[in-house]
């Protein structure tokens, strides 16, 4: 149990010294990267801002009754700079920035804006944050944007407007200084114009040909306009022609039509294949019939002519009776249903469908399955 209390204790001071580390080191880099010839602060930032906009509204000094309002907003950074309200002489040194800003101003608005001051200090309250000291200025985004104010907020504005505001002016500038290296604006870009939807070729396709040298306007570019136009693109293409240089070919195949009949016909989207050029060659018949083997009672087997009464099927779902015919000649002439579908012009699915009466057939594979089925007979003699 002591022990456990221990590793915790080492645990938490371990964890005190690595963060007092990183504050000391946070501390010295602070100190490095300040110049330490430099007496600049926030309270003078903010203090020169508020000039700024007095001057560039006014032409000048304040020449109007908005000094009260301008000397509010300042007044706390004023009280921080002239080392706070203990001074002796703060009210003097408020009335020289007043001269210089707000000139008519007297003394007693000073002290009243003083008073004022020191009640909201009692209440924790002095300090203005950047969005009242733009709601008390009333400054709009084009005096902030014009004079480079930063420390400062729009009126009126909500955090979240201000997040879209701040958005939307980093990415004008990363645009602005993307156009000044001469990059492509995003406009203008492959993802925006989509060049390969022109072409009617997929997006992997346009950039494939487009290393190999292969688009239309790459082909163009390599005839000069001053010369005789050459007819060497024009050509068909030769085996002994570079592949880059190869015009482009075009649909690998056309699209097939589907093949859709009624609820007795086949399935819905069904296509019917195209018969290979060698298809699997199918065994006869025999004339006897197909032989029955006997069951586990005893009794005896038979034999059954096949294709007699099935000649008048065009199509649709198989009979029973027909299904089981094409099972046996199937199993007679040694064959696996992979090659039977391709004798019948149709998937193995679409054929194992078939046979156990989900779905029909068309008309072409109703024919196709019909003249494999009358195939030729033989004896079980040659079957040997």
């Amino acid at each position: 149990m002591f022990d456990m209390w221990q590793r915790i204790e080492r645990e938490v001071m371990s964890a005190k010294v690595q963060a007092r580390a990183t504050a000391v080191a946070h501390e010295r880099k602070i100190e490095r990267r300040r110049n330490p010839k430099s007496n600049w602060s926030h309270s003078r930032q903010v203090l020169k801002e508020i000039c700024a906009l007095v001057t560039y509204r006014h032409r000048g000094p304040c020449d109007t009754d908005d000094g009260e309002a301008y000397l509010s907003a300042a007044l706390p950074w004023l009280i921080e700079k002239n080392e706070g309200f203990e001074a002796e002489d703060l009210q003097e040194r408020i009335t020289r920035w007043v001269k210089v800003v707000c000139p008519l101003l007297n003394s007693e608005a000073i002290r009243l804006c003083l008073t004022e001051a020191r009640r909201r200090n009692e209440r924790r309250c002095l300090w203005w944050t950047a969005q009242r000291l733009g709601d008390l200025l009333c400054l709009t985004i084009k005096e902030r944007e014009r004079l480079r104010i930063t420390r400062l907020r729009p009126a009126g504005m909500t955090t979240r407007q201000f997040t879209a505001y701040q958005r939307s002016r980093k990415a004008w500038s990363a645009k602005a200084r993307r156009a000044a290296k001469g990059s492509k604006p995003h406009e203008q870009s492959a993802a925006q114009l989509k060049p390969w939807d022109a072409l009617r070729i997929s997006r992997s396709r346009y950039y494939q040909m487009k290393k190999q040298g292969a688009l239309p306007g790459q082909l163009r570019d390599r005839e000069t306009h001053s010369s005789q136009p050459g007819t060497k693109y024009l050509q068909p293409d030769t085996p002994q022609s570079h592949t880059s240089e190869q015009t482009v070919p075009g649909p690998a195949r056309k699209a097939r039509p589907r093949h859709r009949v009624g609820a007795i016909g086949p399935s819905p989207g069904a296509r019917t294949r195209v018969v290979s050029a060698n298809p699997p060659r199918a065994l006869p018949l025999p004339e006897e019939g197909i032989f029955e083997h006997p069951d586990l009672l005893g009794d005896s087997g038979d034999w059954r002519q096949l294709g007699a009464l099935f000649t008048s099927y065009e199509g649709g779902v198989l009979p029973p009776d027909l299904a089981q015919a094409v099972r046996e000649a199937q199993r007679v002439r040694l064959m696996t249903q992979k090659a039977l579908a391709d004798c019948v012009g149709v998937s193995r699915p679409q054929l194992a469908n078939a046979l156990r009466g989900r779905f029909g057939l068309g008309r072409r594979a109703a024919t196709s399955l019909m003249e494999w089925l009358m195939r030729g007979r033989v004896t079980t003699r040659d079957l040997g």
